[in-house]
């Protein structure tokens, strides 16, 4: 069975399973210890990708790096996608 299909049969599991058995694969997940405290602050990052998030915040709030509105955006797309053909 492949990944892709095992993690959808979990979504439909959990989707139509009974109140006891979806808290009981809670209980399984979150006393995992590489999942520690994850579920509970709604994350999926390891502390390694949370520096580096951490530390591309304060580049962009301290103006170290350059940064474009939605806009801008939208248009150095529209501009790469013309130049190659896509």
């Amino acid at each position: 069975m492949t990944y892709e299909s095992v993690k959808e049969k979990l979504y439909w599991y959990i989707e139509h399973a009974d109140q006891n058995k979806v808290m009981a694969i809670y209980t399984l997940v979150k006393e995992d210890p590489a999942s520690e405290g994850m579920i509970e602050r709604g994350e999926i990052y390891d502390e390694a990708t949370l520096n580096i998030l951490e530390e591309r915040r304060k580049n962009i709030l301290s103006g170290n790096v350059e940064t474009y509105s939605l806009e801008e955006s939208k248009e150095r797309i529209k501009q790469f996608r013309k130049s190659h053909g896509v």
